[in-house]
């Protein structure tokens, strides 16, 4: 997991405190969704902008941007849940050279999402979560892939498909509209970044279209933990404690000048 590893596509990657992992992800043995509108990305927490269109010749003055952006937006975005994940980029196998590469090897991730290194880094077995994911939303309209990172220009999206409304569809679907919609430009939507989060290499899950609190159980789908450069060794313990009998890998990172390594000393966990 840690050395040697030549499959990018075999585990993804979760950040966190150390004190949401003790108190309810591991304790719990499951992740909780977030909503998509409370992402930090200002294209997905801001409102977006809709231009209406027909192709039948209604009259388009009552569907103003405002009339849009304020019937749409809470169900694309509010009634919309997401857990995110980071990826490896493409590996050689050498981890010599491949650390950087590294799912878990990202310091603005450790700075933004693990408690300033003082969090962990939870990894998960790519085929065997998106199985059970599959297997427990079974009944809920649901997607998953990787973001794209793109930066657009104001002048090239006036036009653009996924932020016009077909006045024609919306008046014959009504509140199902939503739906359609979304289904259709999910991608470009749900799944599209500027570059600046490139860096990321984020990978999503995305369920649509539900308003309650979702949770995912994980069950043997986590594989292993690696722990942040300045994690407390009481949290350390507490957290091998809690997962001692699930078969895990546990490795702790460090920062060698300007790279990130290993602490491969290290021999016991409790």
């Amino acid at each position: 997991m840690f050395t040697f590893q030549k499959d990018s596509a075999e585990y993804i990657y979760h950040y966190t405190k150390s004190e949401t992992a003790i108190d309810f992800i591991l304790k719990n043995k499951n992740l909780k969704f977030s909503p998509f509108s409370k992402t930090n990305d200002p294209k997905e927490t801001k409102e977006w902008f809709f231009i209406p269109g027909t192709n039948e010749g209604r009259e388009l003055s009552k569907y103003t941007p405002e009339y849009l952006s304020e019937r749409l937006n809470p169900t694309f975005k509010e009634s919309t849940s997401l857990l995110c994940f980071s990826k490896d980029k493409e590996l050689t196998g050498n981890h010599l050279e491949d650390t950087p590469k590294r799912g878990f090897c990202k310091p603005r991730m450790w700075a933004q999402y693990g408690g300033n290194h003082t969090g962990i880094c939870l990894i998960f077995n790519f085929e065997r979560f998106t199985k059970l994911f599959a297997e427990k939303f079974s009944n809920k309209t649901y997607t998953f892939d990787h973001v794209n990172y793109q930066d657009r220009l104001l002048a090239d999206i006036q036009q653009e498909q996924a932020y016009m409304v077909n006045v024609d569809h919306l008046e014959k679907r009504g509140k199902d509209y939503c739906y359609d919609h979304l289904l259709k430009f999910n991608k470009r939507l749900y799944f599209e970044k500027a570059t600046d989060w490139e860096n990321e290499n984020e990978f999503r899950f995305v369920i649509f279209e539900c308003d309650e609190e979702l949770y995912f159980e994980y069950q043997n789908s986590l594989s292993g933990i690696l722990f942040g450069q300045d994690c407390e060794e009481a949290d350390i313990k507490k957290i091998v404690e809690l997962t001692k009998t699930s078969g895990l890998q546990y490795q702790k990172l460090k920062w060698r000048n300007c790279t990130p390594w290993f602490e491969f000393e290290r021999t016991k966990w409790l």
